[in-house]
């Protein structure tokens, strides 16, 4: 006996009329909804008069704070949400004060369960990416590319489907994220207070969410020696939980003891590394949510990608370099590759070819050399 489907309305015209937007992101992971911002300024720029609401996991609500692109920032967590009540719940938020269903409901996030929230919300268009066998759920489903499109403009192509840019002009695909002076200033602060000064610092975060992702811990080191050596700055160690402490604690054992470095790895809060980047000369890091935060808040910026796609997820732009390893693999990025995509950011060529010759170069001198922390 066949499974009869759900109805699904017949899709209506979007128009200026929508007073009200809902955007789904991924719940659990960071990264997913930073690159979605675009996504949101479109929709706010579309639908100017809309209520914008966004439902995303709690880090990302976190890190994007001060949005001025939404009016309200829902939360949820499938794992430990289980079960209707939960459920239920989550879709009276969705609906807000009024209890009525969103006219505009935007899916960037890729599962099932994210295309079943959409279509239980009753929102007359519904549009997002035609995955995992939901395209049904959809009235305006969008063709996925998983590998050659970057992330950010297929976020943006769900809001085509529904708002042309024929109408409007292009949409802007730029990154952005918000902090406060006050942020900013603490993370001045915190810099003082482990001694990280000088005119070059330079941003490193070892670890990642899982190994495949993770450039291998001694290469970090080798790299974070030579670039000191060549820019005569401070290595600033970030990331957050006891696995992260342990990779920075063996990379610091792998490093020089005349290079000069400061380990805030579980010392700080994710607002907190928010204010510290921008102070940052340099962010070096893996495919992680803190090297999208890094990128997104200006900071130049070195990417490292093996098992997911840099075409896809990486930041372009003057002020980002993206290292792709051959393979799908971050053990085929050799150091020195590294090391000169950094060096080409902070506009010294000349010294990483000095520095490939093994030569010490000291463009400058640290405040605190030698010192570690």
């Amino acid at each position: 006996m066949s499974r009869r489907r759900p109805s699904v309305p017949k899709a209506l015209p979007v128009s200026a009329a929508v007073g009200s937007v809902v955007v789904i992101t991924k719940h659990n992971f960071m990264g997913d909804t930073i690159v979605a911002v675009p996504l949101l300024r479109g929709v706010r720029r579309a639908f100017p008069q809309a209520q914008v609401t966004l439902l995303t996991g709690g880090m990302a609500a976190v890190a994007l704070q001060n949005c001025p692109h939404t009016d309200r920032i829902l939360t949820y967590s499938p794992k430990k949400e289980k079960g209707v009540s939960p459920f239920l719940r989550l879709l009276r938020g969705l609906k807000g004060d009024t209890g009525r269903r969103p006219d505009l409901c935007l899916v960037a996030d890729r599962s099932l369960r994210s295309g079943v929230i959409a279509w239980a919300t009753g929102a007359a268009a519904r549009a997002g990416f035609d995955t995992e066998g939901r395209g049904w759920l959809l009235t305006h489903p969008v063709p996925y590319d998983p590998h050659s499109r970057r992330e950010i403009e297929s976020c943006l192509d769900i809001l085509r489907a529904v708002a042309p840019e024929a109408e409007r002009g292009p949409y802007d695909p730029a990154p952005e994220l918000w902090i406060t002076d006050a942020e900013r200033a603490r993370g001045a602060e915190i810099l003082r207070e482990h001694e990280a000064t000088g005119p070059v610092l330079l941003g490193i975060q070892p670890g990642a969410s899982y190994d495949g992702k993770q450039w291998a811990t001694e290469r970090f080191a080798a790299a974070a020696d030579r670039l000191a050596r060549a820019s005569g700055g401070v290595i600033v160690l970030l990331g957050s939980g006891e696995r992260e402490v342990q990779i920075a604690r063996t990379m610091r054992a792998a490093m020089a003891a005349s290079t000069p470095v400061v380990d805030l790895t579980g010392q700080t809060k994710l607002r907190e590394t928010m204010g510290v980047l921008p102070h940052l000369t340099l962010f070096l890091g893996n495919d992680t949510g803190v090297s999208h935060l890094a990128a997104s808040l200006g900071v130049p910026t070195v990417q490292l990608f093996g098992p997911t796609s840099a075409r896809k997820w990486g930041h372009v732009g003057p002020n980002n370099r993206v290292l792709d390893g051959p393979g799908n693999t971050l053990e085929t990025i050799p150091v020195e590759a590294v090391v000169d995509a950094a060096l080409g950011l902070l506009g010294l060529h000349a010294a990483a070819e000095r520095i490939a010759g093994g030569e010490a170069v000291a463009s400058g001198s640290s405040s605190g050399g030698g010192y570690r922390r």
